[in-house]
Parts: C-alpha cells; sequence; structure tokens
C-alpha cells in the first residue's frame, strides 16, 4: 500500500513539473500551415492500416493514464470522508472526554428505561411483579414519597449479578437488601423526592424486625410526617410478619400526637387495603394503597375500589362494573356479569384493573381467581385458574446515582 501511494505521489509529481507551452502564432501563420498540411489534402497520405495503429496506441495511452489516476483520486475522496467524519466526532464531545462522553450516552438510556422490567422486554405491560418476571433476581421493596408527600410502593429490580456484586446471595433477607441498595438508589431518576434512608439501626429477630430510631429523628415533628414515615416502613418491609418501632433504648418509641407506637402486623387491620391510581405531577400513573382507608373484607375492599376516596387516588375499578365474590380455601373467586373484554379495554388500563385486583387480594391474603373474563389467555395471563400471587406494585429498575 505504501509502495502504490509512493508511485502515485510520484506521477503526480511528473505531470506538474512538465513545462507548460504557450502556442504565440498569429492567426495568418496558422491558416497556412493549415493550408499546407498534407493531411488536409483530398487524398489521404496515411494508409488505413497506419491509422488504426495509431487511434489503439492514442487509446492504450489514455486508458494506461487513467487507470494511473483513479487510486490516487479515490485515495484523496477517502480522506477527506475520514477527515469529515473525525470532525463530526470531535465537533460532538468537544469539551467533553470520550469516556465521559459515554456514560452520559449510558446514564440517558438508563434513565429513559427507568420504569422497563423483566416482563416488558417479553411484550407484557404491567403494574405488578409476579414470580416469572424476576429472571433469577430479587426485588428491594421501598416506601419512596412523592412531591405531594405521599408514600408509593415501588419494587425496583435487582439482578443476579447485582446481587452477588454486593456480596448476597439468594437467601439474603430485605434488611441486608435495603441496607445494600437503598442508600445507591436516584429517586430522583424515578419521578421522586431524593432517597433518605431511614433514620434508625435495624435487627432481625426472624419474622420480626426491630427499628430503633436515632434520638435525633424528626418522624414525630408533625402528623403528615408520622403518616408518611409509617407507611415507607410497612412499604418498604413488607415480609416482615411485625415490626417493632423502638426508641435508642429498646423501648416502644412514643409520638406526641399518637403517644405509644404499637407493632405494625402484616396480619392486622393494616394491611387490608383497596389499591388506586395514584397521578404525580409529572402524569405518571402507579398503584397505591390507601392506608387511611382500611376494609373489612376483600368484597368490601373492591366496592371501594369503585369510588374515589380522595383527591389523590382515582378509583382504578369501573363504576358501571358489576361482579360477585366468593372467597373459599384461600381463592377469591371475582365473577363479572358482563363478560369482560380485556382487547377491547386500553392495554394499560386493563393491565392495571387486574394487577390492583391481585394486590388488594395479596393483601387479605388470599389468591385471586377471575371468571367471565377474555381472552382466556392475555397479557401472560391464564384466566383459566388463579393466578399468580403478586409480589409487588410497580416495578422499577435500579438506577445508581
Amino acid at each position: 500500500m505504501d509502495q502504490k501511494r509512493k508511485d502515485d505521489d510520484d506521477l503526480e509529481k511528473l505531470l506538474h513539473s512538465m513545462p507548460k507551452r504557450r502556442d504565440t502564432r498569429s492567426k495568418e501563420e496558422v491558416l497556412k500551415r493549415l493550408e499546407n498540411d498534407e493531411r488536409l489534402s483530398p487524398t489521404p497520405v496515411t494508409s488505413l492500416r497506419k491509422k488504426k495503429r495509431i487511434v489503439p496506441l492514442i487509446v492504450a495511452a489514455a486508458v494506461l493514464l487513467v487507470a494511473m489516476l483513479i487510486p490516487s483520486f479515490m485515495n484523496s475522496l477517502d480522506l477527506g470522508e475520514q477527515i469529515a467524519d473525525e470532525a463530526s466526532m470531535q465537533e460532538k464531545s468537544k469539551g467533553m472526554p470520550e469516556a465521559a462522553s459515554e456514560e452520559a450516552e449510558m446514564e440517558g438510556l438508563s434513565k429513559d428505561a427507568s420504569t422497563e422490567f423483566a416482563a416488558e422486554k417479553r411484550g407484557v405491560v404491567r403494574d405488578a411483579i409476579y414470580p416469572a418476571d424476576l429472571d433469577g433476581g430479587r426485588i428491594l421493596h421501598l416506601g419512596l414519597q412523592d412531591v405531594q408527600s405521599v408514600s408509593i410502593p415501588v419494587s425496583v429490580l435487582l439482578t443476579k449479578e447485582q446481587i452477588e456484586a454486593e456480596g448476597l446471595t439468594d437467601s439474603s433477607t430485605d434488611l441486608e437488601l435495603y441496607e445494600a441498595f437503598a442508600g445507591l438508589l436516584d429517586a430522583q431518576a424515578l419521578g421522586f423526592k431524593p432517597m433518605q434512608p431511614i433514620d434508625a439501626d435495624f435487627t432481625e429477630e426472624g419474622d420480626r424486625l426491630n427499628v430503633l430510631l436515632n434520638d435525633a429523628h424528626e418522624y414525630a415533628l408533625s402528623t403528615s410526617e408520622q403518616e408518611v414515615f409509617l407507611h415507607s416502613l410497612m412499604q418498604t418491609f413488607p415480609s416482615y410478619l411485625e415490626i417493632h418501632i423502638l426508641d435508642s433504648t429498646g423501648n416502644p418509641a412514643e409520638f406526641d400526637q399518637v403517644g405509644q407506637l404499637e407493632p405494625i402486623r402484616r396480619q392486622g387491620a393494616q394491611s387490608h387495603t383497596p389499591y388506586y391510581v395514584y397521578r404525580q405531577e409529572n402524569g405518571q400513573e402507579l398503584l397505591s394503597p390507601n392506608f387511611m382507608q382500611q376494609a373489612d373484607s376483600f368484597e368490601e375492599a373492591l366496592r371501594l375500589m369503585q369510588i374515589a376516596p380522595n383527591d389523590l387516588f382515582d378509583p382504578v375499578i369501573p363504576k358501571e362494573l358489576e361482579f360477585t365474590v366468593v372467597v373459599k380455601d384461600g381463592i377469591a373467586d371475582v365473577e363479572f356479569n358482563d363478560t369482560v373484554q380485556l382487547d377491547s379495554m386500553e392495554m394499560n388500563e386493563a393491565s392495571r384493573l387486574i394487577d390492583a385486583l391481585t394486590l388488594t387480594a395479596a393483601s387479605f391474603d388470599v389468591q385471586l381467581k377471575l371468571s367471565n373474563v377474555e381472552p382466556l389467555d392475555w397479557n401472560g395471563m391464564n384466566f383459566r385458574e388463579a393466578l399468580p400471587n403478586v409480589l409487588g406494585p410497580n416495578p422499577v429498575s435500579f438506577i445508581q446515582k
């Protein structure tokens, strides 16, 4: 390649070094020369055979010259394109090192995918997560605070690789997941206030979680602060049967407005909560329980889900949708009076309806069975049998600060 380029360069130099000749003859001299030119006489002097020999030689010489010049011309074009591409790349990354540019691009892609999860990769749209969606990972449950001072439960999906990178395993407890990942989460990228780890120390005793509040905590400053704290605590640690909130001496903590705090028990009335649609200021819709409104039964919870409880939550079940509920042997069979055609509904609306029903059923420790629903196979679910136990609402990807 170097020898070829050298030959091209030598040829160009040779062509440029040739002297430039100028015709200084007058018009009269040129005319006289043409009149005396025997080649213009009626009888050609040069034979046909001689012409045939001269023309091919001229053509061959021209072809040879073109063949020698084309590679040089093409190389010039390639060099020009390469220079233009490099200039374009330098302009895009001007003022930003290459590594920083790549990092910024990956960060943008990560934040754009903040609400994607394993089920969506299979063409499934959901507002809740089920065992088949885990793909070998785990869920980090969190109660994140919205700008309207409401605690919203989210299910942060952690891959197996992320878990192993922190030295954890499949048998690690929810508390261990919380302590390893909660402080790293970029809650603002998910549309919430910055993540503030709970101002407390934790100990585990089997299914009991002890929360030892630090003396400087500010959860008792107002009733709203207390509510957000307690709701966030329940949403962050749903797997524990009991949560005991203690002061730094190990005694039950006392808040001015409510006095001594009772243990939070998962099987108690605190867990019997209907789910509603909560709309954030950015327009994103999530599913959330209304802890201010418990129900005595699963059927009552479904009736409540047809009415907006306040300005913060919207009903998830259409008011005109009629149904009957039969709970037996841990399965709640909800049969609609008229066939519910899921394909005729908006995909997000239909998915949100199903997921809200399964989440509410889980808060009553029953499994959901839906009857008179078509099609029987829809969005990855089989309505011929009871639906799988839901694991958590609002799945999101883990976005690190």
